[in-house]
């Protein structure tokens, strides 16, 4: 054979390999395409049953790794990441808004899309008002609806869509998130229910609630026709408490552990130790692992009185938990330890002087915006203001900006903050209506509604919904926020609408003090 034909045949076969690894390789990449590799928002199945996260790769590849729906998957090693600020429940098996505001930095309000033109009253529940007269502090009232601390939580699971959520009546409600349907009968507390429930983010069907009855409830919705109340812990079980014993807060879950603030002025962290019996049902076995007082002398002292309880929700940041006291104190713990068995140390204290029971909101850069309201005379209150940007690591001068609200004592602020892009949203008791720049706590603008204005304002798809108490929920469109908003539609409801509302999927779910959670659309 001659050398010429030896190099041709040579290089016929080269080419023909090459074209077979070509073949070959496009038909991987178009495997990898139908399967949702390739697309932007793939399907992630590195997450553990238990919500935890997997080995699913680099965080910073955040959108490659998302999978369809209203999902925020994380690889961060600590507790909650602090990209999930805005976004839903990190590592969550269901979809929703699955505890109050949403998220463990208590930033997140929702799905759109949210109607610009008047939604209609789809569904009242229930039949009838959700009233019960309760004893507290020596007062006795009647009580209706849902307050300011209330807002529905919402799960996607795999039969239906539920809407959970607790009421003046005392009880925990189960509807059917389209259809405004009971799902399963109520279960009934022996008083009140102020805050909100949580839904167990890994999937799990359990619900974190508590009540005026001193009781903090863990709850299962998988037994047939009906929900089982597993584990109870009085707010009184561990001394000393202080001024009361009800639970506003709204649990936060992490893993395996539920952490929670008490009335009766202590932060506790619980390990709840999930299982499933043989017959295929959820059980948990809680054991308590960290409580501490929620409270010190040196604010008792400057106070003049022993208020001091946790009617906010813990906000979780990196491997801190922040929480504020009606002792005006703002605690952070680490609990970067809890899975080791070390027990939590406070490691951020900031005295306010006046009463935080709103929920302390944490953003992506680890600032703490915190609400107060203005009802003890005192210096220190005027000097924090009463919406203040706190940076916590800088430990001479952690006031990075304040807004005041102090023309009356009994002012300030109930509500927890609403953070949109950069704008933060606040109500106050006098009604005013307020958005501010984030970076600088400038005002962009500011208007007036009926008072008080106690109800977190929710922002989802540059539509901003806040309740007044005269009975009228508000939409106005801030697409600018540097501009005084348009409103866009109000809807009267009736009674005092100052529970936070929630959005999904196209709907509005609040309660009103009318008696009745309302489903607009």
């Amino acid at each position: 054979m001659s050398e010429d034909v030896r190099r041709r045949r040579t290089l016929l076969g080269l080419a023909i390999v090459s074209l077979f690894v070509l073949v070959i390789s496009m038909a991987v990449d178009r495997r990898s395409s139908d399967d949702g590799g390739g697309s932007e928002r793939a399907s992630d199945d590195t997450a553990t049953p238990d919500g935890s996260e997997g080995d699913g790769g680099d965080a910073d590849a955040e959108t490659d790794d998302q999978p369809e729906g209203e999902f925020f998957r994380s690889d961060f090693e600590g507790l909650a990441d602090p990209d999930g600020f805005t976004k839903p429940y990190p590592n969550a098996a269901v979809e929703g808004v699955l505890t109050f505001r949403g998220n463990p930095s208590r930033s997140y309000y929702g799905a759109g899309p949210v109607s610009r033109a008047t939604p209609q009253v789809l569904h009242r529940f229930p039949d009838e008002p959700m009233c019960r007269q309760s004893s507290n502090l020596g007062t006795t009232k009647i009580w209706c609806g849902m307050g300011w601390t209330g807002q529905p939580t919402i799960a996607v699971r795999e039969d239906r869509t539920w809407a959970i959520f607790g009421g003046y009546d005392g009880n925990i409600h189960f509807m059917d998130a389209v259809t405004g349907e009971r799902i399963l009968p109520d279960v009934e507390t022996g008083d009140i229910i102020k805050g909100t429930p949580t839904i167990d983010p890994d999937g799990s069907p359990l619900v974190y609630s508590g009540s005026r009855d001193n009781l903090l409830r863990v709850i299962a919705f998988d037994r047939p026709g009906q929900a089982e109340v597993l584990w109870t812990l009085d707010a009184d079980a561990v001394q000393p408490t202080l001024w009361n014993d009800d639970w506003d807060s709204s649990p936060v879950i992490i893993g395996d552990h539920m952490v929670v603030g008490s009335e009766s002025s202590r932060f506790w962290v619980i390990k709840l130790n999930k299982s499933t019996d043989a017959a295929g049902l959820i059980q948990v076995a809680p054991e308590i692992v960290f409580t501490t007082e929620a409270w010190d002398q040196e604010a008792l002292n400057i106070n003049g009185d022993d208020t001091a309880s946790v009617e906010s929700s813990v906000a979780v940041h990196g491997n801190t938990a922040y929480f504020g006291t009606s002792a005006g104190l703002i605690w952070g713990y680490d609990l970067g330890g809890l899975d080791a068995g070390e027990a939590p140390t406070a490691d951020f204290r900031f005295f306010t002087g006046g009463d935080n029971d709103a929920s302390v909101v944490v953003d992506d850069e680890g600032m703490l915006y915190v609400a107060s309201q203005y009802d003890r005379d005192l210096d220190r209150a005027r000097e924090v203001g009463q919406l203040t940007k706190i940076d916590p690591s800088n430990a001479v001068n952690p006031i990075v900006w304040k807004l005041d609200d102090q023309s009356a004592l009994k002012g300030g602020i109930y509500g927890t903050p609403g953070i949109h892009g950069d704008t933060i949203y606040v109500g106050t008791n006098g009604g005013r209506l307020i958005a501010l720049d984030r970076a600088t706590g400038a005002v962009r603008w500011e208007k007036r509604l009926p008072p008080p204005v106690w109800g977190s304002p929710v922002i989802v798809d540059d539509v901003l919904l806040i309740g007044d108490c005269e009975g009228t929920l508000h939409a106005y469109d801030v697409s600018d926020p540097a501009i005084d908003p348009p409103e866009l539609w109000s809807i009267e409801l009736g009674g005092c609408v100052e529970a936070t509302p929630v959005v999904w999927d196209g709907r509005i779910y609040v309660g009103s003090r009318a008696g009745h959670l309302y489903v607009l659309g």
